[in-house]
């Protein structure tokens, strides 16, 4: 699944893309990501089918944080858009990839972390080593999350 780069870029500004979101807690999406994610991957797999762009995110109701799929030509958020056409080639034709992104104060200083799942082709065509990929990712994410509530609360200076 191929897209010139001007051609996406343009379709991401006037929203051309299909949208799926869902809420749940925090306590819930660290308790059973897979499973909070899992209608999330199922609708970039029918997008993909589709031929369509998407977007898929899971918001956590409780907390400043939200975990994405998103088809894109580039490890950049939807939102970032602009910055594409000034460090890519826009007559280019690229291929579209899922990105796994959360967004959250606590992951790192910048806030987000994005990361390249499978090509959009892969991630349909080999959907169980897909799912084993969000999966690392998803756990990987919620322990540095973890982390870093654990942390804060052992540096917190508590107030009498």
């Amino acid at each position: 699944m191929k897209r010139e780069i001007q051609t996406f870029i343009d379709a991401v500004a006037a929203d051309e893309i299909q949208h799926f979101t869902a809420d749940t807690t925090e306590k819930e999406f660290f308790a059973d990501p897979d499973g909070l994610m899992s209608p999330l991957a199922t609708f970039i797999r029918e997008q993909i089918g589709a031929d369509k762009l998407a977007q898929a995110e899971l918001k956590l109701t409780d907390t400043e944080a939200s975990v994405r799929l998103e088809l894109s030509v580039i490890n950049l958020p939807l939102q970032d858009t602009k910055t594409i056409g000034k460090i890519m080639d826009t007559d280019e034709e690229a291929e579209l990839n899922v990105y796994a992104v959360i967004e959250t104060p606590d992951i790192n200083v910048s806030g987000l972390r994005i990361d390249a799942l499978a090509p959009a082709t892969t991630y349909v065509d080999q959907a169980a080593v897909a799912d084993t990929s969000l999966h690392d990712w998803l756990k990987l994410q919620i322990e540095k999350l973890q982390a870093a509530a654990t942390n804060k609360e052992e540096t917190d200076i508590k107030k009498k």
